[in-house]
């Protein structure tokens, strides 16, 4: 079976949605269009597709926004109707973990998720910007808009972690615009009761 993405849209009428421009400079708009992601997988014995995840499911503009420089695109609905929306959940990798899972890295959400293999549900999220089962050791090892991700056999994570949206990291201030590849040890034993496990950089 081979895993993929297909885009999804989502009607959510006046929804607030901040683009980041500068420092100190944003810009708020209604919108009611989105485009996001759902996980599928192709069994190439019968060439169908099966529905595993909707990432809407797990995160939706209308409980999970920040400020950002938003992407939109352009989807064509039933009866030949082209929208405009906002671009959410942008899946950039996906991955077989090492764990009966598969890790799935969402660029625009600088969120990675580890879901079951079996289409379960989720088994943790590692973010910089949504709510996140992990803490991150460091504020400067959290990751901004990761590229490729994929779990190690010890269950490490390497990240290409592309930077954009990082604070400090606009159009035309880049001081802080910079990308890297990185690993991530998840203890998930360093936490106390009610808080976030860690996430430390290698």
């Amino acid at each position: 079976d081979v895993l993929t993405t297909r885009m999804k849209g989502k009607l959510l009428p006046a929804t607030e949605v901040t683009q980041r421009k500068a420092p100190g400079k944003t810009r708020t708009k209604l919108v009611d269009t989105f485009y996001g992601s759902e996980i599928v997988r192709w069994n190439r014995r019968d060439g169908k597709l099966e529905p595993l995840y909707d990432l809407f499911e797990l995160a939706s503009p209308d409980a999970d926004m920040f400020p950002m420089a938003w992407n939109s695109v352009t989807g064509e609905c039933s009866g030949n109707v082209s929208r405009t929306g906002v671009e959410y959940h942008h899946v950039s990798s996906i991955s077989v973990g090492s764990d009966a899972n598969y890790i799935v890295a969402s660029r625009e959400l600088s969120t990675i998720w580890s879901l079951a293999h079996d289409g379960s549900g989720v088994q943790w999220t590692l973010s910089s910007q949504l709510a996140s089962d992990f803490m991150f050791a460091n504020p400067r090892d959290a990751f901004y808009q990761p590229h490729d991700v994929i779990e190690l056999p010890n269950g490490n994570l390497l990240v290409i972690d592309d930077g954009t949206n990082r604070p400090g990291c606009y159009d035309r201030v880049t001081a802080e615009c910079f990308s890297r590849a990185v690993m991530y040890a998840l203890d998930a034993n360093a936490a106390a009761p009610n808080s976030s496990a860690l996430a430390s950089s290698r």
